[in-house]
């Protein structure tokens, strides 16, 4: 009886080795599972930020584009302004009429539209059109 004691046993513990092998196998596949998941989602994460930064990068280039583009107008501006400012100071040298304009006082209306606050909306428009401001009271620009 006790080699059939002994085999029993060693059954038992064979038994009980294959179901902690088992557990083991198992417990080590849900680990597994969990670190692929944790990966994929990692990896994922990092395909997003990769696309944040290359759309970042593609911004950074159009303004910078776009930056460049409003310093070619500024300075082409500044070129005619420059002009402008020259041909004013010749023509003052050159034409005693276009002197005493230059030199003169502003006239009254003019004034007060400088100490007026700014023009905004459609007056402003009316303005730039040549269209001019009605007199107080009339309804509309004429």
């Amino acid at each position: 009886m006790s080699t059939i004691a002994a085999r029993l046993i060693a059954i038992a513990l064979a038994a009980l080795a294959a179901f902690g092998a088992w557990q083991y196998v198992s417990a080590l596949r849900a680990e597994l599972a969990t670190v692929q998941e944790t990966a994929r989602t990692e990896h994922e994460t990092v395909g997003r930020r990769d696309a944040t930064i290359a759309d970042l990068q593609k911004r950074q280039r159009d303004d910078a584009l776009a930056l460049a583009q409003l310093e070619r107008t500024r300075q082409g501006i500044a070129a005619d302004l420059a002009a402008r400012k020259s041909e004013l100071e010749t023509l003052k040298r050159e034409n005693e009429t276009v002197r005493a304009w230059a030199d003169g006082a502003l006239p009254d209306d003019v004034k007060r539209l400088y100490a007026s606050p700014a023009l905004t909306g459609a007056v402003d428009a009316a303005m730039r059109a040549g269209n001019g401001l009605h007199a107080a009271g009339d309804g509309a620009a004429q």
